[in-house]
């Protein structure tokens, strides 16, 4: 409704003026018939030439929009005239300008795209010649995860058996690999025992000190002897 009113006091601004210049036009009209009525003039009887020259006029005087027909109203007429002359070529210039660049743009885009598409016509060519080994890892990629779900699953139902069974985690791989270790140092403990436990026994019978460290030792070889053994038996429960 605003935009309306707006354009209907803009249209009747118009209006006005075109009303006020059509009465200065009748005045300067008026003018011109009361000199020529002096002169004993009438339009009937100017000339064709000055008939002609009379509607360049006053279709000139149209076109500038000039208030009447002196040379004054016409040279500012012409003089505006030529600033917008000068502004549209002003205008013009500029927009070839832009039109230039936006062509150079233009051609840029079209080289950047001509080689994205050698690019991906490239790309395209080694895709098409690995597409069999892409497959070929995609059906091993698919199978390995296969498996390793099959084993996680394997894995948790043993967990789960030996929960049910209780069974001892002493008999587990780390824990015999732990024992193993360690019966590997409790004969590299015996043998040096052992050794001297034969050098003792080598010696004079009625010596008792000797008698008594003798069988120290014995008492302890046969406990590492019996602990010995016992990490056998567990190792092959």
């Amino acid at each position: 409704m605003k935009c309306n009113q707006h354009a209907d006091r803009d249209t009747q601004l118009l209006v006005e003026d075109a009303q006020q210049k059509a009465e200065e036009y009748n005045m300067e009209a008026r003018r011109c018939e009361g000199i020529l009525k002096r002169m004993n003039l009438s339009v009937g009887s100017l000339s064709q030439a000055g008939v002609i020259s009379l509607r360049v006029i006053a279709n000139l005087a149209l076109i500038l929009e000039v208030r009447d027909t002196s040379d004054t109203s016409f040279l500012l007429a012409m003089r505006h005239l030529e600033d917008e002359i000068y502004k549209v070529e002003e205008a013009r210039r500029k927009e070839e300008k832009n039109l230039e660049m936006l062509m150079d743009k233009i051609k840029m885009a079209m080289v950047k795209q001509s080689h994205l598409k050698k690019a991906m016509d490239v790309l395209e060519q080694k895709a098409a010649c690995q597409q069999p080994e892409t497959e070929k890892r995609t059906k091993d990629i698919h199978f390995i995860r296969s498996k390793a779900k099959e084993y996680k699953d394997k894995i948790h139902q043993m967990q789960t058996t030996l929960q049910t069974l209780k069974v001892d985690p002493s008999i587990y791989h780390n824990s015999l690999v732990k024992t193993s270790k360690e019966l590997e140092k409790m004969q590299e403990e015996l043998s040096p025992l052992q050794a001297k436990l034969q050098t003792y026994s080598s010696l004079p019978p009625d010596l008792s000190s000797i008698k008594v460290k003798i069988e120290e030792l014995k008492v302890k070889l046969a406990d590492l002897g019996n602990e010995f053994n016992k990490r056998i038996d567990l190792m092959h429960m």
